[in-house]
């Protein structure tokens, strides 16, 4: 679920934006902040927290800076505090789409599938919004998780109606045709995320698999290294390198 939901969270803004306390706070803050960032790129959200919380009592008013904190208390599983500061900063950015998204993606992480495609249903009704196919992919795992496999696979096709080189919808697409045991739609969706992300190692890993399935050893064993180059540490590369060991002496 957690690399899932990775693929709907949108990016940090790069600074902070203007707001009503001193110069000097202003400044402090924005410096915690930059902090924070550079922590949470580095996939270091215990250190991010540490620069932001003292960034949010510099500076409360900043919307940016509150969605950087409740980022950060997503990725450390605290739902609670990152939904009020998503809603912190929904209030002062006016319903920024962009946050609207986000809290969304919270909310499939809260398995609040109903929550989670209300909110995505508003980014994607805001027309400044600069990537409302990223919440149509949202919408339609949220819908998917619900078990509504053909409105799921409705609202990826209009993600790739605006977007159609977004690998993410194809993926997407292939898990709702695996749950609809339609094994042939599911390897085209599957290769069709791979011929526009070759590295993508979820697709990589689950047309290795099919693959499998139809002793397509040598094929599959390929997949499977490409799994194991991008993410060896995963959950998914350590399984790639368990089965390509029983896979030895086969391909």
């Amino acid at each position: 679920m957690r690399v899932i939901i990775s693929l709907f969270l949108l990016g940090l803004l790069g600074c902070a934006p203007v707001s009503s306390v001193s110069d000097e706070k202003k400044q402090q803050a924005e410096v915690h902040y930059k902090m924070a960032i550079s922590h949470m790129q580095a996939n270091n959200p215990t250190m991010a927290l540490q620069k932001l919380l003292p960034a949010v009592e510099l500076d409360p008013d900043n919307s940016a800076i509150q969605v950087a904190l409740a980022q950060t208390y997503q990725q450390k599983r605290s739902y609670a505090n990152a939904e009020r500061h998503y809603l912190k900063a929904l209030e002062l950015s006016k319903n920024d789409p962009k946050y609207l998204n986000n809290l969304a993606t919270l909310y499939l992480d809260m398995q609040q599938w109903d929550k989670a495609i209300e909110y995505f249903d508003k980014a994607i009704a805001d027309l400044l919004f600069l990537s409302p196919h990223v919440a149509l992919a949202g919408k339609g795992f949220a819908l998917f998780s619900k078990k509504e496999y053909p409105a799921a696979l409705q609202q990826y096709d209009e993600a790739l109606a605006i977007a159609p080189s977004y690998a993410t919808a194809y993926y997407l697409k292939s898990q709702a045709y695996s749950e609809m045991q339609d094994q042939v739609q599911e390897k085209q969706a599957l290769e069709r995320a791979l011929s526009l992300y070759p590295d993508y190692p979820q697709a990589n890993y689950q047309l290795a698999i099919l693959l499998l399935k139809e002793n397509e050893i040598k094929s599959a064993a390929k997949r499977l290294k490409q799994v194991i180059e991008v993410v060896p540490d995963s959950e998914i590369g350590l399984k790639s390198e368990e089965i390509l060991k029983g896979l030895q002496g086969k391909y």
